[in-house]
């Protein structure tokens, strides 16, 4: 999943926490960290900026992909 905007990076981690699987970031290198797990993960997402490119998020559980797309759909209705 591309993410090209996150309106409230503290609302986003907190449906990460939530989710049922692992939320992986993809970071530009190839490597990949973990946003569910780790503390330090998530204070870099937080700081970084999606870019043209967007900021490419995977979810080990598709039950957990509706929530994400809500998330999205509702964050960009409101900014």
């Amino acid at each position: 999943m591309k993410i090209f905007s996150i309106p409230d990076a503290g609302d986003f981690i907190s449906l990460v926490k939530k989710s049922r699987g692992e939320v992986m970031l993809y970071l530009p290198d190839g490597s990949r960290l973990d946003l569910k797990q780790s503390h330090a993960a998530q204070q870099l997402f937080q700081v970084m900026s999606p870019g043209q490119s967007g900021l490419h998020i995977g979810l080990s559980n598709p039950a957990d992909t509706p929530d994400f797309i809500q998330y999205m759909m509702e964050a960009g209705v409101s900014h």
